[in-house]
């Protein structure tokens, strides 16, 4: 392991002859946490980043930069490890490293001026053949329009923001920066035909180019069940919170004991007092935000079936995770889930919104647990299908992108 702190970009420590690539991302787990230490540590986000950057660790034809945000932070932190380069700086106050209040989001009212500015020195001493953009649904992504026309940008969408149901004046802000962002730029990575459907409805003239992410195949845990239901994802209303809630309050009028374990942070007190509203308090076990993704899958592990019926997904990374834990699944038909029944029925899917629906596909599995055997297993091996692609095949798509793009700029 080859690490440093306090790096100095201009002294370029790494053969001139390699693709500098930087990566704007949004992301933590605890190793980076370890190495930055924040003044108040978080679980595990965004792993799919974590993921995709071991594909190029101690690559000789690459320089990788990895810029992002992190919460907690007092100032910027950066380091090496296995060939690549981090840099860390603050999400919020400035010297603080704390969130900006509510009443005074100095951030917004300046379209996040201090970001841009650190954005542009770090862009600038690096000076990239390329930048990566994961994401243009998360808030500091506004910062990346600054790089229009000045290096060749690639965007790997993650997930579309403008598709919520909040109405916050942060998320407003969001969305608007996002649409921007797809309208301006010009080449895009997509995995799902409805996620590049999106795309070109926003932006005819965009270039699409296929890559996967890689996925961790998470273990398969024999325990004892404990809930019959499941729910591990942000607790709040785009991911079905409040339509699970009206389901289990229906489902107990049949099963008194039903159990549903809830895994995830959020607004927990808003939805505990709708679960006390609905008379179901002691069928919910509030789990709260686990550290690490494999406290998570551990206790996912303790439940029957996984529920998310999630409003606007491609395909969530709760639907992908439960098929690998042989968890039947129960989701809202949207986005690219209905990708996994491509060939056969093994999600059950309801039509959006549709809380009786979800009610009845879950008291079907409940009541049969030869069909949740059978289903575990057809959805485990669905998930191999379709998330285990060889690690050498994405790292190849996404370079053939990065020189189509670069071309492209030169080109222009």
């Amino acid at each position: 392991m080859n690490d440093n702190t306090n790096i100095n970009i201009s002294h370029n420590t790494i053969e001139n002859k390699k693709l500098k690539v930087v990566w704007l991302c949004y992301f933590t787990n605890q190793f980076v946490q370890d190495k930055i230490k924040p003044w108040r540590r978080g679980g595990d986000f965004a792993p799919w980043i974590t993921n995709m950057i071991r594909l190029f660790e101690n690559d000789v034809s690459i320089e990788l930069h990895i810029v992002s945000q992190h919460e907690w932070l007092t100032g910027s932190k950066s380091f090496i490890n296995n060939g690549v380069i981090y840099h860390f700086f603050n999400a919020g106050i400035p010297v603080l490293g704390r969130h900006w209040p509510g009443f005074f989001r100095f951030d917004i009212w300046t379209n996040f001026l201090f970001t841009r500015k650190y954005l542009s020195r770090i862009v600038k001493k690096i000076d990239p053949d390329i930048i990566h953009l994961h994401g243009v649904e998360n808030e500091f992504c506004t910062a990346a329009i600054q790089f229009y026309n000045m290096y060749p940008v690639f965007i790997t969408l993650q997930g579309f923001i403008h598709k919520t149901s909040a109405e916050l004046k942060s998320i407003k802000h969001r969305i608007q920066s996002e649409l921007n962002i797809l309208k301006i730029f010009n080449h895009y990575g997509y995995r799902t035909e409805v996620m590049g459907n999106e795309i070109k409805s926003l932006n005819p003239d965009a270039v699409l180019h296929w890559h996967g992410y890689p996925f961790e195949i998470p273990k398969i845990r024999v325990v004892k069940k404990k809930y019959d239901l499941v729910f591990f994802a942000r607790v709040c209303k785009d991911k079905g919170i409040e339509d699970l809630l009206q389901a289990v309050s229906i489902i107990k009028k049949d099963k008194p004991d039903i159990s549903l374990c809830v895994i995830g942070g959020g607004e927990l007190d808003k939805w505990k007092k709708k679960a006390e509203a609905l008379n179901i308090s002691e069928n919910v076990h509030w789990a709260g935000f686990l550290l690490t993704q494999e406290d998570v899958h551990n206790m996912a592990s303790t439940a029957r079936i996984s529920v998310l019926p999630t409003y606007h997904d491609i395909i969530s990374g709760t639907i992908v995770e439960s098929l690998f834990l042989k968890l039947p699944v129960v989701a809202y038909d949207v986005g690219s889930i209905h990708d996994v029944n491509k060939h056969e029925k093994i999600i059950s899917l309801v039509e959006k919104f549709n809380i009786n629906g979800l009610v009845e596909s879950t008291l079907i599995l409940l009541n049969d647990v030869k069909l949740q055997e059978e289903i575990a297993e057809k959805g485990y091996k669905r998930a191999h299908e379709m998330f285990t692609a060889r690690n050498d095949n994405i790292r190849a798509d996404l370079l053939n992108a990065y020189f189509e793009v670069i071309n492209a700029f030169h080109k222009k």
